[in-house]
């Protein structure tokens, strides 16, 4: 039996206990009727409870299973890249070897990467120390020491 269903009965008990103490009936009768609308008042409180809470943990369940979703989604990407040294303390995260195009390969800000932020380093200028980019989210800064500029010398 369903809550509605219960509902239901419920409220025709208690329909036929006021049907009761309304045709005056001896006095036993009566005060036992009193006594059943009372227990029925207080079941009808009882299952609105539940209904409350039966929403609640569906909800909870609902929010469980899309962090679920986001987490597993996560996984699956962040075992498609790898972390690179590109100099002593100097750390991206980029697609590893058999993922990436050659062509446009794409460094991710470790830092962020670790918050689960898909964020790129962007290049911002090239001089004889080496390539200067910065990460498009916390603006953290690194150098490519390996990529100077020539300047035709």
């Amino acid at each position: 039996m369903d809550i509605s269903a219960t509902l239901a009965a419920i409220s025709t008990t208690k329909e036929f206990a006021s049907l009761i103490i309304g045709r005056k009936v001896d006095s036993a009768v009566t005060e036992k009727a009193i006594e059943l609308q009372g227990s029925i008042i207080t079941l009808q409180t009882g299952i609105l409870e539940m209904q409350a809470q039966i929403q609640s943990l569906t909800q909870e369940k609902l929010d469980l299973e899309e962090s679920l979703k986001e987490a597993m989604t996560w996984k699956s990407e962040d075992e498609k890249h790898e972390l690179v040294t590109l100099a002593k303390g100097v750390h991206v995260i980029r697609a590893k070897e058999n993922q990436s195009n050659s062509q446009s390969e794409v460094w991710y800000c470790q830092s962020c990467w670790e918050k689960k932020i898909k964020s790129t380093f962007q290049y911002v200028t090239q001089d004889y120390g080496g390539t200067h980019y910065s990460c498009s989210t916390c603006k953290t800064k690194i150098y490519d020491h390996s990529d100077t500029a020539s300047f035709g010398l």
